[in-house]
């Protein structure tokens, strides 16, 4: 198994890519940054999007888990590099 993406074959890559935007989707929502998911949808290979919505729902599962953009430990890191 390489760790080469480029190696990867074609539609494996695209999965790679759509899955990488559907975290980053997630990610966005959790921290309270703008973002639209169908907007990034639309900008998907059609034959993906449905993988798309189901990676989106996965991440948003998951950030339930982790810290909110308002969470304190995020406070203190904003603060922290403010002094700088």
């Amino acid at each position: 198994m390489t760790h080469n993406l480029g190696d990867l074959p074609r539609e494996e890559r695209e999965k790679v890519n759509v899955d990488l935007a559907a975290s980053s989707v997630a990610y966005r929502e959790r921290l309270n940054l703008p973002v639209i998911a169908e907007q990034v949808e639309r900008e998907k290979p059609e034959h993906l999007r449905e993988y798309f919505r189901q990676r989106v729902m996965h991440y948003r599962d998951v950030s339930k888990s982790l810290p909110r953009g308002t969470d304190p430990l995020y406070q203190k890191m904003a603060e922290d590099n403010g002094r700088r």
